[in-house]
């Protein structure tokens, strides 16, 4: 009989101290999937999250961590008319409580932080996809098509796990309604989501403004993906609205300021580089108060909204994209798997994925 291995978090520590433990492969209950895991992203931050209480990214102790992945149906509960057994999915991690969908939280990863979401988290889902086998809801089994993704267009498993980044990067850009033909800036658009959303832009027929400091990382974006122009941020809020508005009025901007940004200042810049009734996605982590310029914002009717995650459906829309190859994946577009690990060798995989930030690398489980 096979059994199931978990790389179990007792607590959030210094110096971390994670253990594998094994048992029984769990059997499905009705609203739920188990899920044999190919491929779980291993985030750069995930070791530091993981050793230093961060208020933002609090998760239930002791759990198994991890969240979005790739794997194959096991086994489904009885609710299920759909999902078959061997199937090729995709793990959602975003999950909403299905009698209140204003409550989320991102499996393995963060309790979202309300009453409610941590009795969601802590009674119902507080084991993520570091494991040989996932329980998952049902509806966070996003199939895929196998004979598209591994057959016609010819992926690897592991490269699938870069849907990850696509997903957050496409519910940016639906929230602000890009269209193709317009002009889009991104930034900062050299990390893993930036990246991702630079593509994602492009893909939808945008031209994309990419701001960064990361000149290599820039001209990588401007060789591989089409129609990008890049901006090289400089930190002073006048010579980098001129940078961006050398490229012509814009019209939507999509911000993935992280969790680690000191004294932003492009946030301001991009804003007052967008016409009238420009749009604005805030997607980033920064905990940070940020300069707005309150008097353009309102003179040119400028949108600002915040979007955390993505819908199911334009979760479906994006998976589709990449089946239909509207969006590649691979090496011929920038992707590469910088490290695959078992759960044993956890230390070496947390220390190679902190090293690895810039867009298009993955460091994964392999489980």
């Amino acid at each position: 009989m096979s059994r199931a291995k978990s790389l179990i978090v007792p607590s959030v520590s210094s110096p971390l101290a994670l253990r594998v433990e094994s048992g029984p492969v769990p059997e499905a209950e009705p609203g739920t999937a188990v899920v044999e895991i190919l491929a779980s992203l291993i985030g750069p931050a995930y070791g530091f999250l993981l050793s230093h209480p961060n208020p933002h990214f609090v998760f239930p102790t002791p759990s198994i961590f991890g969240n979005n992945a790739v794997g194959r149906v096991v086994s489904t509960g009885p609710d299920s008319v759909t999902l078959r057994k061997g199937q090729l999915i995709f793990v959602d991690a975003y999950i909403e409580a299905r009698d209140d969908p204003e409550v989320a939280i991102l499996l393995g990863l963060m309790d979202g932080g309300s009453e409610k979401s941590k009795k969601l988290a802590n009674d119902a889902w507080r084991n993520g996809t570091w494991t040989t086998h996932a329980v998952v809801p049902l509806e966070n089994a996003a199939p895929l098509d196998e004979d598209a993704l591994l057959g016609e267009l010819g992926y690897d498993v592991t490269e699938l796990a870069y849907l990850t980044r696509l997903s957050v990067a496409y519910g940016g850009m639906s929230t602000i309604n890009v269209k193709a033909g317009e002009t889009v800036i991104v930034g900062p658009a050299t990390g893993h989501f930036g990246g991702a959303a630079v593509e994602v832009a492009s893909a939808l027929g945008a031209r994309v403004i990419a701001l960064g400091r990361n000149t290599e990382v820039l001209s990588r974006l401007k060789a591989t993906i089409p129609r990008v122009e890049t901006v090289v941020l400089s930190g002073d809020i006048d010579k980098d609205t001129n940078a961006i508005q050398a490229f012509g009025p814009a019209d939507a901007f999509l911000d993935f300021t992280p969790t680690v940004a000191k004294n932003v200042t492009h946030i301001s810049s991009a804003i007052r580089a967008l016409r009238r009734r420009g749009r604005v996605a805030f997607m980033g982590g920064t905990s940070e108060d940020v300069p707005i310029p309150y008097w353009l914002v309102m003179l040119n009717s400028i949108e600002i909204k915040g979007r955390w995650m993505y819908s199911r459906k334009e979760l479906r829309e994006l998976i589709k994209m990449v089946e239909n190859g509207v969006l590649k994946l691979g090496k011929s577009v920038g992707h590469e798997v910088k490290g695959k690990f078992s759960l044993e060798d956890w230390d070496a995989a947390l220390n190679t994925a902190s090293k690895h930030t810039a867009w298009g690398s993955q460091v994964l489980f392999t489980p």
